[in-house]
């Protein structure tokens, strides 16, 4: 196939990468942010760099690019992008993998399937831990696995990945040897959530830096007690909240994630709010919430985030209101409303946000401009046919105010994700 053909001609960078991909399972249609996250864990690249690899095995035709809308990446937030590799190419990139080593415990790159509780032969050795030597480990299980787990030793794993389709998954307790571990990304494909059991495998890894749950039930107050005090980004994406958020109100300070910079929560449909201990992270840079549309408000609290630089909160269909402590957001660089059309107005001081030099407002055809928008400059403005207006009443009283008219477009690729 010529495809396959091309991949003698790739870099080594790339090479690395496409075999990366034999890790995901086949016909899958992956987020990019998923496999953007595998390779900054694997390779320490920045976003935007890993983005180009993925553009460039598309140029090469050894996986395709599905955009959600007209914006498939913006501001490095990439859940807007599909990723698709065929069969075909998939096979190849684990016959890559086979090819680094002869012996299964050496590979570089390792991909486990267990079928009914059925593990591999050479996982079975009873005297003793299995020892891997893997930097890359991807665990597959069906719908019957009782997530009873044979003990295995996984000094130098980086990325675990881990594809499963039970309703009830209990995390391994081998991933608590895995003191090289970056990012764990835990991703289920069955019909319903699956409840998650035995985080506290995650507790104390001291490289651990990405988390990504995709269709997993949690619950939420959890997350900070683990002592996750080098995680960077948390990434929740389909996940089901089990508990009341109000019930476990403590001080993060006292445990762990002042590393994190970054989160992601998409499409999970019960988030009425978030947990109290968001508003304390005090290192958070980026809060994306998109597709929540039981979400009606942002905590009070969240002046407390006297980092964050961008916060968007996009196509959650209840949201009505920004709190006014926004406006103690020194920070803040972007704001992204687009997509809530129930929000009413906007902070009546936000005009003292003097660093904000992008808002995004498509879809919000009933909200309104405070007048302290004038005190504003140098600000892009990206809004639709429904919003512009309100922008243009104002243009006189701004200096340099930027107005970029956009049409809306939805895109049915996700409906094939459910």
């Amino acid at each position: 196939m010529d495809s396959i053909e091309n991949f003698d001609a790739l870099n080594n960078n790339l090479r690395e990468c496409f075999t990366d991909m034999g890790s995901f399972l086949k016909d899958q249609k992956i987020i990019a942010s998923t496999i953007i996250d595998l390779w900054s864990g694997l390779y320490g690249k920045e976003n935007i760099t890993c983005m180009s690899y993925l553009q460039d095995l598309a140029s090469h035709n050894l996986l395709k690019l599905l955009p959600l809308g007209k914006n498939e990446y913006v501001d490095c937030f990439y859940n807007e992008l599909l990723v698709r590799q065929d069969t075909a190419f998939r096979e190849f990139a684990i016959h890559q993998c086979e090819k680094e080593s002869v012996s299964i415990l050496q590979r570089k790159r390792l991909n486990m399937d267990i079928q009914e509780n059925k593990f591999p032969d050479w996982c079975l050795n009873l005297k003793q831990p299995v020892v891997l030597n893997a930097s890359l480990l991807s665990v597959s299980t069906d719908d019957s696995f009782t997530s009873c787990w044979v003990e295995m030793d996984c000094p130098n794993v980086e990325v675990l990945v881990l594809n499963l389709y039970s309703s009830n998954y209990a995390l391994p307790n081998f991933i608590a040897t895995m003191k090289k571990l970056k990012v764990v990304m835990i991703m289920n494909h069955g019909l319903e959530p699956s409840k998650l059991t035995n985080l506290s495998c995650l507790s104390s890894l001291p490289n651990l830096r990405r988390i990504r749950f995709e269709k997993v039930s949690i619950t939420l107050p959890d997350i900070p007690k683990l002592d996750l005090n080098s995680l960077e980004k948390l990434s929740l994406w389909l996940c089901h909240f089990d508990e009341a958020l109000n019930e476990s109100e403590f001080d993060v300070s006292e445990t762990l994630l002042q590393s994190l910079q970054e989160i992601e929560i998409d499409y999970c449909y019960n988030l009425v709010e978030l947990p109290h201990w968001v508003s304390q992270v005090v290192s958070l840079k980026k809060l994306s919430i998109t597709n929540c549309n039981k979400l009606c408000r942002l905590l009070e609290a969240i002046c407390n985030l006297r980092n964050l630089e961008m916060l968007r909160v996009v196509s959650c269909s209840s949201f009505f209101e920004l709190p006014e402590t926004i406006k103690i957001l020194s920070n803040l660089r972007f704001l992204d409303v687009s997509g809530c059309f129930q929000l009413k107005r906007l902070p009546l001081e936000i005009g003292k946000l003097q660093k904000l030099k992008k808002i995004s407002m498509r879809d919000c055809y009933r909200c309104e401009l405070p007048d302290s928008v004038k005190n504003l400059e140098d600000l892009e403005v990206k809004c639709d046919e429904g919003t512009v207006f309100l922008w243009e009443g104002v243009k006189s009283k701004m200096k340099n105010l930027t107005i970029t008219e956009e049409e809306t477009e939805h895109n049915l690729n996700l409906l094939r994700l459910f």
